[in-house]
């Protein structure tokens, strides 16, 4: 996505933004340096489009009060929340790295060590935030993010819920996850309460999709997918990168099990179970450290890689070894993070995303491209409801309609309702960006 110009960033009390990463529900993420210690920082700020009165105004406060209650090394930090009149906004740790959703959309798929090793992280994260009565509700790729340096941090915590606190305004789509339903549990697509064990559920999914590169009930629509998630038996795992142990394949499929209590009890219990095959994988220790044994199983697979790309007949070629400075040697003792560097070897794009990728929408007709390539979003809320109308076709209606999917560039939006007057608006996309209409229908008054 292309970043926002100097002249377009706006002010945030305490912090010069640098330029605008991406867009999600609700939000807009910035990079910026925080004055004057001259930190890097991200701003989490709620979008323009929200009216100071709707109730999504608040879930930027609340999930800075879910993360001020958080302290662990897998969890995105939270630095300060501030609000000012119409404004307001979260200053977060800043992760120079990866989404895991970049990272799969680079690779596909990750070594079983270094998909495992992620998983345990993650699996630490959700132990620590259940301890304090937190449940994620949205564990997906573009919710972890992996640092250069192989720290793996769990972010947007935007629908989580604490029976502290209110519960969050739900989502504009209807559901319980910003991602849509291709990671969300059984109970989930019922509606039902979510426990702990739904994010083992959605854990579970993110690991077999690193495993395999495919996710395990995706289909072609949302409706199948949900039935799939509810009904379908978890498919066997597909040949990966390496080996999968017999281990590995009980762990996943006791994440996926429909009923929540064949589940694992905890994330405590998961994350033994994964460092326990991680361990099959490494071995007795030795002279090497783990650093330097994912190096060398990331280098020959690459190098193998290579090799049957620059020889599709398979004729056997000379590849000369990396260097050994390619791979950095930090390595955390708590962490035993064994994916760092595959990372590194990976490179890809260096945005990091915190929100999720909207489901397709039905085409409708020719006139209008609906799931375009690089498709920006639109999301519309309308208070008490409205016809969404886009460039002259009415696609969905609120209060819950879906995220549209449109091709970057200006669109002409009206919303309808019978005893209230047209609302007519004019929103520039960017390709990847998604933004959000939050509209108040004046019902009563006299439609022109």
């Amino acid at each position: 996505m292309t970043p926002a110009t100097p002249q377009a960033l706006p002010a945030f009390e305490g912090c010069q933004a640098v330029r605008k990463l991406h867009s999600v529900p609700l939000a807009d993420v910035y990079e910026a340096l925080q004055q004057p210690l001259g930190r890097r920082v991200l701003i989490k700020a709620l979008s323009a489009g929200i009216l100071p009165t709707s109730p999504f105004a608040t879930t930027l406060e609340r999930e800075a009060r879910l993360l001020s209650e958080l302290q662990h090394p897998n969890i995105l930090q939270v630095h300060d929340f501030v609000r000012r009149q119409e404004r307001s906004w979260i200053v977060l740790e800043y992760v120079d790295g990866w989404s895991l959703r970049e990272l799969l959309d680079e690779r596909r798929l990750l070594e079983p060590c270094a998909a495992l090793a992620i998983a345990l992280e993650v699996s630490r994260a959700l132990a620590h935030a259940h301890a304090q009565r937190i449940v994620h509700r949205d564990v997906e790729p573009n919710n972890i993010l992996v640092s250069r340096t192989g720290i793996v941090k769990l972010a947007n915590f935007a629908v989580a819920v604490d029976e502290r606190l209110p519960t969050a305004p739900e989502l504009l789509d209807g559901g319980t996850s910003i991602s849509g339903p291709t990671y969300m549990s059984p109970e989930q697509v019922l509606g039902e309460p979510a426990d702990p064990r739904t994010d083992l559920f959605s854990l579970g999914v993110v690991l077999y999709e690193m495993l395999s590169g495919q996710r395990p009930f995706d289909a072609e629509d949302r409706a199948t997918t949900m039935q799939r998630i509810r009904h379908q038996p978890t498919p066997p795992l597909p040949v990966g990168v390496g080996p999968i142990s017999p281990l590995v394949e009980r762990t996943v499929a006791r994440c996926l099990e429909k009923l929540q209590n064949d589940r694992f009890d905890s994330a405590d219990e998961l994350s033994r179970e994964l460092a326990a095959a991680l361990s099959q994988i490494w071995g007795e220790p030795s002279a090497l450290s783990p650093a330097n044994r994912l190096a060398q199983a990331l280098t020959r697979t690459d190098r193998e890689a290579e090799a049957k790309a620059s020889n599709p007949g398979g004729q056997p070629s000379r590849m000369s070894d990396p260097s050994p400075a390619r791979f950095a040697t930090i390595w955390p003792a708590a962490g035993g993070l064994f994916a760092a560097f595959c990372l590194i070897v990976i490179g890809g794009a260096s945005i990091q995303r915190l929100g999720g990728k909207s489901s397709h929408f039905r085409r409708v007709s020719a006139r209008l491209e609906l799931a375009p390539a690089q498709a920006a979003h639109l999301r519309v809320v309308a208070d008490p409801w409205a016809d969404v109308i886009v460039d002259g076709q009415k696609l969905e209606t609120t209060p819950f309609a879906r995220a549209i999917p449109l091709a970057a560039g200006t669109h002409f939006i009206r919303l309808e309702h019978p005893h209230a007057p047209a609302e007519l608006r004019t929103v520039q996309l960017a390709p990847g960006e998604t933004v959000l209409l939050d509209i108040r229908m004046r019902v009563g008054e006299r439609v022109k």
